[in-house]
C-alpha cells in the first residue's frame, strides 16, 4: 500500500496536482471507475500533452512527473521518443480508502 503521507505531500503542490489531474483524466479521453481503475480506453497520457494543458517549462513538468512517480502515484513508460504516464490504481484506492475511512 502506498504511503499516504507521501501521497499528500506530492499532491500538496498546486502545479503537481494539476499535472496529476491531467494524467488522471487521460486528457479527457477516458475515465476511472469508482474503484480507481482506468476504464481501459487509454494507454496513458503523453507528457507532451501534459505540457499543453499545464503551462510551465518542460523541465518543470519532468520534475513534477518524477515527484509523482517517486510518491507511487503514477507510472511512466517511454515508447520511442514519447513518455506516457498513467495513474497507479492502487494509489487512488489507498487515497480513497483514507479519505472515506474504509
Amino acid at each position: 500500500m502506498p504511503d499516504i503521507v507521501t501521497i499528500f505531500k506530492a499532491l500538496a503542490d498546486p502545479t503537481r496536482l494539476a499535472v496529476f489531474n491531467c494524467i488522471r483524466c487521460c486528457g479527457s479521453t477516458c475515465g476511472y471507475t469508482e474503484g480507481g481503475q482506468c476504464c481501459g480506453d487509454c494507454e496513458g497520457t503523453a507528457a507532451c500533452y501534459i505540457r499543453c494543458q499545464v503551462p510551465c517549462a518542460p523541465s518543470t513538468i519532468t520534475h513534477h512527473l518524477n515527484e509523482l512517480r517517486d510518491a507511487g502515484l503514477i507510472e511512466t513508460e517511454k515508447r520511442g521518443r514519447v513518455v506516457y504516464c498513467k495513474v497507479k490504481p492502487e494509489a487512488l484506492s489507498a487515497l480513497g480508502a483514507f479519505v472515506t475511512g474504509k
